[in-house]
C-alpha cells in the first residue's frame, strides 16, 4: 500500500508536471501542443510528463481525432488523497 502512495505523490515531484497540472486546472482540457506552446517546451517532453501523470490517474484523456485532450482527473485525485489520509489514520 505504501508503494502506491509513494508513486502517486512522486508524480507531483517535478516542476514541469506541476505547471502542466496548473494549466489543466486553469484551462480545463488541453492538447499536448497547447500545453507545450504555453510552457515553451517540446511536445515530446509534455507527452512524457502526461504519460506518467496518466499512469498514476492524475490526468485523464479523451480522443477527438486527430487530437488527444487531457484534463485533471479530479475524482481520482480526491480519492487518492482520501486513501492516503486513511492510511495515516487521520
Amino acid at each position: 500500500m505504501q508503494v502506491k502512495h509513494a508513486y502517486f505523490f512522486k508524480s507531483f515531484a517535478h516542476e514541469s508536471r506541476n505547471e502542466i497540472l496548473h494549466l489543466l486546472g486553469k484551462n480545463g482540457e488541453m492538447t499536448v501542443e497547447e500545453i507545450a506552446e504555453k510552457m515553451e517546451i517540446q511536445p515530446s517532453t509534455v507527452s512524457r510528463h502526461l504519460g506518467l501523470l496518466k499512469i498514476q490517474g492524475v490526468v485523464g484523456m479523451r480522443v477527438e481525432a486527430p487530437s488527444h485532450y487531457y484534463h485533471l482527473n479530479q475524482d481520482n485525485i480526491h480519492k487518492k488523497f482520501q486513501e492516503f489520509m486513511q492510511f495515516l489514520n487521520i
